[in-house]
């Protein structure tokens, strides 16, 4: 019987291990931890406590790249197998839901538990450079795995109920907002209570602490552990409810139905440019979409302009300042999904090359669906500059970027990379765009930290810096454009 059940985890690791991204993955996060070894050697007689600094940078690397896998890889593994209409063949071929679950989501598991298992040697390099002990490594060690377990079983639940990858991925970022989001505010508000240890980020706050001394076995590691595993109970008691309807629809409607609904917009006849209304309506989901849009982000700003009038409160500055950087990154992510979206679902459902044998360019016909697509997430943009007007906290953000304009360009082409990246990866990969443009974003700023701290300590001015940055992320920006063109042409022709 259990030969049965390991049946389907074994075939997943022996095509992992066969697999070049898994280990160019590898690679490529010991590569960004040396990238934070030798920052941390080359600013080593200006801060004290190297080994703290960069154990504590390998630390938040894990949770960030953690983070990802978690909407990008751990949320797919069912609903793949909807998608593509071969579920029902797996359970006719004897396979159990156990074993499905097992195998799907296990070998995922363990091939990302291996990433913290390849750093633990370096994370050990950082007691000998001082500042950090033995027990804080193996305190952080058992949390990211307990954050990893939690992840798997959260991804995994959401991939057994939701009928599609789009939604599974939407499921998992809104839990792990909740997640993140919910113990900060009862630590906030609540002293006194426990939950706000549940939260990986503040449990790394207090290891990484001076003077720690814990056990390793915290309330975050328990909880966090016990509750992936209740999500991988629920997810076989619900599998035989939620999985046997496969979703062979190619493309969402978003919040677009053949008749009013609640929320659910009409979508009518096409009034502009068919590709235009298709994406505006299909992809970025129309007026219902712009709408919560707005009660989000709006709600985002009432929340801290409500900070701006409490004139008591000391550090309403950094809360508004924390805001506009969040909702950029927020306005970026969503660009990133609007856009993987509109190039994914035609490759998804076989219609790139049904479009391309229509007498408009394949160049002009990429920029019209994408034009459709940010016609329904312009509302973000719009509430974060109006926002960034009404507080003075805001106007002082925005006066220190038209005034040290090279540095808030640089700012923007790093938010602008997002999407870029994303909307490449979505021409090559099968699921993960949004998260691996997020992670070559973020590495793309690594590294020019990584480099920007090398070239001050040689003396250039900030503005030539600047200046040669900014030009290098355009660059960069431009090949994505170029390389989304020249793949729509390749796959429209095969």
């Amino acid at each position: 019987m259990l030969n049965g059940v390991f049946a389907l985890l074994e075939r997943s690791l022996r095509i992992d291990a066969r697999s070049w991204p898994t280990h160019l993955t590898r690679l490529g996060l010991i590569v960004a931890i040396y990238f934070a070894l030798y920052m941390t050697l080359v600013t080593l007689d200006q801060f004290g406590a190297p080994g703290l600094r960069f154990f504590e940078g390998i630390a938040y690397l894990d949770v960030l790249f953690m983070t990802l896998m978690g909407f990008g890889l751990f949320s797919t593994p069912i609903t793949e197998e909807k998608e593509e209409d071969t579920l029902g063949l797996m359970l006719m071929a004897g396979i159990s839901p156990l074993g499905i679950l097992l195998g799907k989501s296990g070998g995922r598991l363990i091939q990302a538990l291996l990433l913290i298992a390849v750093q633990y040697p370096l994370m050990q390099l950082a007691v000998t450079m001082g500042g950090v002990s033995s027990l804080q490594i193996s305190a952080v060690s058992v949390a990211l795995l307990a954050y990893m377990v939690f992840l798997a079983g959260l991804g995994l639940f959401c991939s057994t109920l939701a009928p599609s990858s789009r939604k599974a991925s939407g499921w998992v970022v809104i839990g792990l907002a909740l997640y993140f989001v919910v113990p900060y505010v009862a630590k906030e508000i609540f002293n006194e209570l426990s939950l706000g240890s549940m939260s990986i980020l503040l449990q790394l706050s207090d290891i990484l602490s001076t003077g720690f001394n814990q056990s390793p076995l915290s309330i975050q590691v328990i909880s966090n552990a016990t509750a992936g595993m209740i999500f991988a109970g629920l997810s076989l008691l619900l599998f035989g409810v939620t999985a046997r309807s496969p979703s062979t629809e190619a493309a969402s409607r978003g919040m677009v139905s053949e008749r009013r609904a609640f929320f659910r917009f009409h979508a009518g006849r096409p009034q502009i440019n068919p590709f235009i209304w298709k994406d505006f309506y299909f992809v970025s989901g129309g007026i219902g979409m712009i709408l919560i849009r707005i009660a989000i982000y709006g709600g985002m700003s009432l929340i801290v302009l409500a900070y701006e009038f409490v004139q008591e409160f000391p550090q309403q500055d950094e809360y508004v300042d924390g805001c506009l950087f969040w909702m950029s990154f927020f306005i970026a992510v969503d660009a990133a999904l609007v856009l993987s979206r509109s190039l994914h679902d035609e490759i998804r459902g076989q219609t790139l090359t049904s479009l391309m044998m229509l007498p408009h360019s394949s160049n002009i016909m990429v920029y019209y669906k994408f034009l459709g697509a940010l016609l329904g997430w312009l509302p973000g943009p719009i509430i974060k500059l109006f926002f960034a007007l009404c507080t003075a906290a805001g106007r002082a953000e925005l006066w220190n970027f038209v005034r040290n304009v090279d540095d808030g360009w640089l700012w923007l082409l790093l938010f602008a990379l997002i999407p870029h990246f994303a909307a490449a990866a979505a021409l090559y990969v099968r699921w993960g765009a949004v998260a691996l443009g997020i992670g070559m974003a973020f590495g793309v700023f690594f590294i020019i930290c990584l480099i920007a701290s090398i070239i001050r300590l040689g003396g250039p001015t900030s503005i030539i810096f600047t200046a040669m940055f900014d030009t290098l992320l355009i660059g960069i920006c431009v090949a994505c454009h170029l390389c989304v063109l020249l793949r729509v042409q390749y796959l429209g022709s095969r």
